[in-house]
């Protein structure tokens, strides 16, 4: 039997995920938290590798901690374990931020459960997962972001994800200034003439 991590602070979809993945697959749930210092404090204390779980299901938002943070400390010290967010965002700048953190998966919470399952299978095997409808957003991106620098990438997957210039300078300790001058550049090299053209262009179909 499979076995997974759930990281999610809403205890209802957390108990219900849990339940329905073990009444309905070969998938054991072993552990689940509420909190990301819950789940590294228990992944810490595993000493037998064998006691790791093959997967862990993660939430992008974690009482105010992001999902994506939890993620790239996983992916850090424990490789052999891979991520899939699980989220209730399906904005595309989501979708990149989660493939930057290391994510090998993301799915929405308003997918069906036979999706999720897919996902799951998918990623135990070595690949990677994007839910269905949005892997045609996602190759449009690609498409783009390639010209990009690290920053404007950074910055890119903000905006997609409704962010102002000042929350994005705010969370990156630039200038607003430094920001406009950022996003003036993605304009250029995306063919538009303001923000809302940008994200109209990438959102999902």
């Amino acid at each position: 039997m499979e076995k997974l991590f759930i990281v999610d602070d809403h205890k209802m979809l957390l108990n219900g995920l849990k339940t329905y993945l073990e009444e309905n697959s070969e998938w054991k749930v072993a552990k689940t938290f509420t909190s990301q210092a819950e789940c590294l404090e228990c992944l810490a204390q595993i000493q037998n590798p064998c006691e790791l779980p093959q997967i862990i299901i993660v939430d992008v938002q974690l009482r105010g901690e992001s999902g994506f943070d939890l993620v790239e400390r996983i992916t850090k010290n424990w490789p052999q374990i891979k991520c899939i967010i699980y989220s209730m965002y399906d904005t595309p700048g989501y979708i990149l931020q989660a493939r930057e953190s290391g994510a090998k998966g993301y799915i929405s919470k308003v997918a069906s459960e036979e999706e999720l399952l897919a996902a799951l299978k998918t990623v135990l095997d070595g690949g990677e997962y994007i839910e269905k409808r949005m892997e045609k957003t996602l190759k449009n991106l690609d498409s783009v972001i390639s010209s990009f620098s690290r920053q404007e990438k950074i910055i890119f997957e903000k905006i997609l994800q409704g962010k102002t210039n000042k929350e994005i300078a705010g969370e990156l300790f630039i200038s607003s200034h430094s920001v406009e001058n950022y996003v003036s550049f993605m304009y250029d090299k995306c063919y538009v003439k303001n923000r809302m053209e940008l994200i109209q262009k990438f959102q999902n179909n």
